[in-house]
Formats: C-alpha cells, sequence, structure tokens
C-alpha cells in the first residue's frame, strides 16, 4: 500500500512537471518572442534614443530575446537574473549568445552585502518588476546604486488600471494570475499604478525622466485592437503597458 505522503507528493511533483513543461518549451519561447516582439523594438529604438554610444554598458535584466536584439548595436551587453542553468522558462532567448551573466535573484535585493559592484550607463528593466513577490523598492535602490551618473533606468510593466484589466474586474473576473506551481517562472505578483511606479521611484532617490502609456498591440488589425486601440487613443491611461525612464537625482 502507497504512503499517503508519497501519494501527495508524487501529486504535487506532477503539477510542477507538467506546468514546467508548458511554460518552458520551445513553443513557449516563440509564443513569448511573438507576443513581445513589438515591446522589444520598442525598446531597442528607445535605447538608442537615451543612449546611442555603442561602447555603453548596458544591463538587461532577464535573458530574453531582447538581449540578443541590443547586443546587434551595443557592444558592451550584460544580463542579471537567475542562474541560466536553472531558469529554463519561456521567455529566455532562442538565438545562443555569450553574454556575461550576474547571478542574483532581484528578491534578495534587501540584502545589500550581495549586491554587485559593476555599474552600467543603461540598465533595461522591462517586464520583470510585476514578478517579484518582495518590495520592489528594494529592486529599485538595488538598480539605482549599479547605474552610472547620467545614465537611465528604463522600466516597462502592465498597467494596473487598463482598459482591459477594469473590464475583467466589472466581468467578475481577477486580473491577476494564480500563483503557478514551477516558482521559478512565476506569474504576475503584483501590477502597479502609474502614480505607485512613480512614488516608488522617488522613494529610492530616482528622478522621473519621462512616464508614458503605451499601446502595442501583437495584431493591430484585429478587431479587438483596433476597438481598444480607438478607446486608448482618446483615454490614453487605459492602454495595456506603460513605460518608466529614471535617472539618479
Amino acid at each position: 500500500m502507497m504512503n499517503p505522503k508519497q501519494y501527495y507528493k508524487d501529486l504535487i511533483e506532477k503539477w510542477i512537471e507538467e506546468e514546467k513543461q508548458k511554460l518552458c518549451g520551445i513553443d513557449s519561447k516563440d509564443r513569448y518572442l511573438q507576443n513581445h516582439r513589438k515591446r522589444f523594438e520598442y525598446l531597442m529604438e528607445l535605447c538608442k534614443n537615451l543612449n546611442h554610444d555603442k561602447s555603453a554598458k548596458i544591463l538587461d535584466i532577464g535573458r530574453s530575446d531582447l538581449s540578443v536584439l541590443l547586443t546587434k548595436y551595443y557592444l558592451s551587453v550584460t544580463t542579471l537574473g537567475l542562474d541560466l542553468e536553472v531558469d529554463k522558462g519561456g521567455h529566455r532567448e532562442r538565438e545562443t549568445i555569450n553574454l556575461k551573466h550576474i547571478v542574483f535573484d532581484l528578491n534578495e535585493s534587501k540584502n545589500v552585502q550581495k549586491w554587485t559592484d559593476e555599474k552600467f550607463d543603461l540598465i533595461v528593466y522591462s517586464e520583470v518588476i510585476e514578478h517579484i513577490y518582495e518590495a520592489p523598492e528594494f529592486s529599485l535602490l538595488f538598480l539605482n546604486y549599479l547605474l552610472n551618473l547620467g545614465g537611465f533606468i528604463i522600466i516597462t510593466t502592465p498597467n494596473a488600471a487598463s482598459l482591459y484589466r477594469r473590464l475583467k474586474l466589472l466581468l467578475g473576473e481577477n486580473t491577476i494570475s494564480r500563483i503557478r506551481f514551477y516558482n521559478l517562472n512565476p506569474a504576475h505578483y503584483r501590477e502597479y499604478t502609474k502614480e505607485e511606479l512613480i512614488q516608488m521611484a522617488e522613494m529610492c532617490e530616482l528622478k522621473v525622466v519621462k512616464h508614458e502609456y503605451l499601446a502595442l498591440a501583437d495584431n493591430p488589425d484585429s478587431l479587438k485592437s483596433r476597438i481598444f486601440n480607438l478607446i486608448t487613443k482618446i483615454i490614453p491611461q487605459f492602454r495595456w503597458s506603460q513605460v518608466l525612464i529614471l535617472s539618479k537625482k
């Protein structure tokens, strides 16, 4: 007769493995690139506008196809995040690249003694802050420390007050995904409004250079996208995403 604890242990492991296969396979990486291609292109142009120096030191938080794109222009690109041998998430780059990677879990940002002392001219913190389960102010302080004077931090993250989120609430649906079984590829723990992001940045002694709501539809020709684009053109704060550009005070 099976040990009752072993039954539950096997069931938990089954849930985790099934979700891992769904989140970390080649199909998942293809979907991620398709869904975020416009964001990557937008960020690449924004980075070049903020710092056109090809020799600038760039830090990309999390390894993805955006990291690959950054190397097409900049000569010094470093990534930071979980151990690449452990982090097999569907966001990972499809093209093999040989970049320096700093192993650091941003949820450990309150442990200042673990911070790297490297400095960067431009830090891309894109679609990450919503995945952090510790107070995001800790990670912003860490990035402030890493940023050279005159440099910029670019944050993109979903808009917690978007029309999409408001409609889901109206229909009685939760606007945030359920916590996943496979915690090395977490869903969104918390999404933020413009006011919250600015408040956090100012608390971390960062200057807000610019905030903008973004409409980066994957399929702008679809009926749903056309309707959303029409509404959000009139009311930008209803857009799905937002970008915040920060510098040192």
